[in-house]
């Protein structure tokens, strides 16, 4: 690494690492991260090591305590402490980097450079998968793979919907920080030139790596450069990945129009007729909608840990997703625990991500962390680099404002 190398950061880097790659040889049972649990188990060290109590420790405390108590006297029949020490782990990881971040050397540069490390380390992970597609030979660090789908590949993290997210969360904040260290906003004719080969790991990883998530994340990103004077610029980039796309053949891209289509209509069939994967995550959130309610006392505390992937309200089986098709989002949580517990994560990880004047930071708040559960690592990359954002752009504001 460069000469902005700390050991005294060595902790934090740790900490985003384990969030950001999801390697094979690491996953346990449901693709769970052995390597990341490893390392939120000594969250509860380091918080004990700082003991200050923090303004973004209220929220969420509040919230662990909502995961243990609603259940038990709501539905004590369905405790899981599995499942709840699990969520439990993520928030004291949260909670530990924190006091890294307060009470360590962690600086703009630190950041960026960590930042383009990852983004280069999926790249060049998904070019030697190709290779190895390519020529036949065993696919390095395979996960979620379908033969029939041989260039639908993973790279680092557990399959490529989530190697798209990732990605496009990276470069975000890559792109954010670059803005704090100029003091302007990001141009790309200006640091493209710097930035050219970070700029072509993320558009060769986004639009190789076969996800139609890809591209949706990728007109995000680049919506971080629109302005009125580069309309033309970053239309004419759109207008490059579709050519570049046509002419490779990938069938990626035309996915994510269907199935754009197809969830303007609100129709769970004709989502799931236009793309399966997507449909599992699409779906579930419709019909949450409709089920969840603050009618009565189980719409408050919930009805109980798991209880919401227990109801066969999906059907998936059509497209090979087995028939319990309800998973994920924040609207999980309400089902399980309630209201409570689900205003506060909302309130805790919105207050975290939000950064004013800044709209994508709430897109991606929404993508990465609501339409998720607790219990994903993305979902906690997501919260600890927008925070982390959030933290740097303060520290460079009071910077500026002592000097003058």
């Amino acid at each position: 690494m460069s000469r902005s190398f700390s050991l005294a950061n060595i902790p934090l880097y740790v900490v985003i690492i384990a969030l950001a790659i999801s390697p094979a040889f690491a996953l346990g049972e449901g693709n769970r991260n052995l390597l990341l649990i490893g390392v939120m188990s000594f969250a509860p060290l380091v918080v004990l090591l700082y003991p200050q109590l923090y303004r973004k420790d209220i929220t969420l405390i509040g919230f662990m305590l909502g995961i243990v108590a609603f259940p038990l006297v709501s539905h004590p029949e369905t405790m899981r402490w599995t499942t709840v020490m699990y969520s439990m782990m993520f928030c004291l990881a949260f909670m530990a980097y924190n006091r890294l971040l307060q009470n360590g050397e962690f600086t703009i540069v630190h950041y960026i450079e960590i930042l383009k490390v990852l983004i280069y380390a999926y790249a060049i992970t998904l070019l030697i998968q190709q290779f190895c597609v390519l020529t036949g030979l065993p696919i390095f660090n395979l996960g979620n793979y379908n033969p029939g789908e041989p260039w639908k590949l993973n790279s680092l993290s557990a399959e490529p919907s989530h190697t798209a997210r990732m990605m496009a969360l990276l470069m975000y904040c890559y792109i954010t920080v670059k803005e704090f260290i100029g003091n302007q906003r990001y141009s790309f004719a200006k640091d493209f030139k710097e930035d050219r080969w970070i700029w072509l790991a993320f558009l060769w990883t986004m639009t190789t790596m076969g996800s139609s998530t890809a591209f949706i994340f990728i007109f995000i990103v680049l919506l971080k450069l629109l302005r009125l004077k580069t309309v033309l610029p970053v239309l004419g980039i759109i207008a490059g990945i579709f050519i570049v796309v046509e002419l490779m053949g990938i069938t990626a891209m035309d996915r994510m129009y269907k199935t754009s289509l197809a969830t303007l209509t609100l129709d769970e069939k004709a989502i799931m007729k236009a793309d399966g994967s997507a449909a599992a995550r699409i779906v579930p959130v419709i019909t949450l909608i409709k089920t969840v309610s603050i009618a009565d006392m189980d719409g408050w505390f919930g009805h109980g840990i798991d209880q919401l992937t227990n109801m066969k309200v999906i059907d998936f089986s059509s497209i090979g997703y087995g028939k319990k098709g309800v998973s994920g989002s924040m609207f999980t949580v309400w089902y399980d625990y309630g209201f409570i517990v689900f205003i506060l994560f909302v309130v805790f990880s919105m207050g975290a991500c939000f950064r004013r004047g800044d709209a994508l930071s709430i897109f991606f708040w929404f993508m990465l962390v609501f339409l998720y559960g607790i219990n994903n690592q993305m979902v906690w990359l997501c919260i600890i680099l927008l925070y982390t954002n959030n933290y740097l752009e303060q520290i460079k504001q009071e910077q500026w404002q002592s000097l003058k």
